[in-house]
């Protein structure tokens, strides 16, 4: 039962000033004195303790108590403009946002993280008084955070009441250390949900859950981001690669809708020569689709590009898969090669050449820099072999070698049935790498991981957890500037 017992004749003298006090705590404040861009510890003026996800979950419909202060990034919140004078309360260490769960509008409910929304149960409003402590009242139930039933102890629930005024109401914001703007915060997840459906063709973004490497919350509603309507207006396999000296961005994908168009034979004998390209400034505001051809007559396809910069070069190594025909109707029979060719501007580009020919096809190849070694990943398209259907390591100094030295096979093999469309990326926070397998015509991507590029050796990732199904694609760490403005924007 609900501890707030005081002598009955005060508590009737007190109704029309509480009332009064729950008009005043719902208008919106003058001013607010809070920063949008610092994180905050959020400290309870009753019991000295701070808002606390427990046991620093990633997972939504974790509970939030009150908890001693230390350094964990789960008593690390911010506010995001919602809007109309409301914020969302955001978890620096998972990225969800406090709710109010199962839109509960009664007293004690309970106050969870959940995947950020536009729900109005995530939205908050902040109201400063005189002493410079907040209130926060949700704008759905229009109850204030409060301190359960008074309590000063350490992980005891913290959940919603008729807004009083009292101190376990009552919380003080304590600026943290967060990340400056140009520091590596969050990752960009860029993918295809494949060929089952009318638009899985296309390009989709999520967002990563704070600096979490392995959780991710779709975008735009689950809507794509980025369509193509040039070509064969379908954009698979999407990557996305920077100048390093104009900053400009650029999008590539595989101009390819299987939907529509249904046979793989004619996408490898007859299919686009050219890649889809797009171009931004700040990954948000994407140009208009353009296509680009890049494969000779001979070839049936261009699939699957990926782009690197060689400083060397000066220049982009744009890579791909194609099959190469003898014939000029394409009716021989053949295999992938890994193909490539340079370009600075995505406009212009070199004639093409053969980059991989192992004599039987090879496809998906995706490239990882590490202390002056360059580390390829490629799916080893070969049926009936010990390591075919699953991802092919090899290594050289330099970029453009035809002859890379063989680190290991058979990547995946131990987790998946089988594995194509690799990605790799490094954490921002520690000395490991992430590869995204795509099991296609199963769960999309799986993620592995290793501590040493150089071993060759890969192990599944526990405890991650992606959008739905997805499939080829990419992942670009971020800066917090960029984290910050890709979540605003979508």
């Amino acid at each position: 039962m609900r501890d707030r017992f005081r002598p009955l004749m005060s508590r009737l003298a007190a109704i029309a000033a509480v009332a009064m006090a729950a008009a005043f705590l719902i208008a919106p404040p003058a001013n607010a004195a809070f920063d949008t861009n610092t994180w905050y510890n959020i400290e309870s003026r009753h019991s000295g303790l701070v808002l606390d996800i427990a046991s620093g979950s990633n997972e939504p419909g974790a509970g939030l108590i009150q908890y001693t202060g230390n350094d964990g990034e789960n008593q690390q919140f911010r506010f995001v403009d919602a809007g109309n004078g409301y914020y969302r309360i955001e978890a620096r260490h998972s990225g969800h946002s406090l709710d109010v769960y199962n839109w509960n509008s009664d007293n004690g409910a309970d106050i969870v993280q959940w995947t950020s929304n536009t729900n109005e149960v995530q939205q908050w409003q902040l109201n400063e008084n005189s002493e410079g402590y907040y209130t926060f009242i949700n704008r759905y139930s229009e109850k204030a955070l409060d301190v359960w039933n008074n309590s000063t102890t350490p992980g005891d629930r913290v959940s919603q009441y008729t807004p009083t005024g009292d101190p376990n109401q009552q919380w003080s914001l304590i600026p943290v250390d967060g990340p400056n703007g140009s520091d590596p915060y969050g990752y960009l997840f860029a993918y295809m949900l494949g060929e089952g459906s009318a638009n899985g063709e296309q390009v989709y973004y999520a967002l990563s859950r704070g600096n979490d490497p392995l959780a991710y919350d779709s975008l735009n509603g689950g809507q794509p981001v980025a369509v193509s309507d040039v070509g064969e207006q379908g954009a698979r396999d999407p990557f996305i690669t920077q100048h390093p000296d104009t900053g400009r961005y650029y999008m590539i994908a595989t101009d390819l809708d299987i939907y529509s168009n249904g046979s793989w034979d004619r996408a490898q004998r007859h299919g686009s020569l050219s890649l889809v390209v797009w171009e931004s400034d700040d990954l948000i505001n994407w140009s208009s689709a353009r296509l680009v051809r890049v494969s000779p007559d001979e070839a049936g396809n261009t699939w699957a590009p990926e782009a690197y910069w060689d400083p060397t070069q000066n220049a982009f190594v744009v890579y791909w898969a194609s099959k190469l025909y003898s014939t000029s109707d394409h009716s021989d029979n053949t295999y992938h090669r890994m193909m490539y060719a340079t370009t600075t501007d995505f406009v212009n580009f070199s004639e093409a050449q053969v980059w991989v020919d192992k004599g039987y096809s090879t496809i998906d190849s995706t490239i990882a820099e590490h202390d002056g070694t360059y580390y390829r990943f490629t799916k080893d398209e070969r049926s009936g072999t010990s390591c075919g259907k699953f991802i092919l390591a090899e290594t050289s100094s330099t970029l453009l070698n035809t002859d890379w030295a063989f680190q290991s096979e058979c990547i995946g093999s131990d987790e998946i049935s089988h594995g194509e469309g690799p990605l790799v990326y490094k954490s921002n926070t520690e000395e490991k790498w992430y590869m995204f397998i795509d099991e296609y015509g199963g769960r999309g991507y799986i993620p592995f991981e290793t501590t040493d590029l150089s071993s060759g050796q890969w192990t599944p990732s526990s405890n991650y957890s992606l959008p739905g199904r997805p499939r080829h694609g990419m992942v670009l760490p971020l800066t917090a500037d960029q984290y910050n403005a890709i979540q605003s924007a979508f």
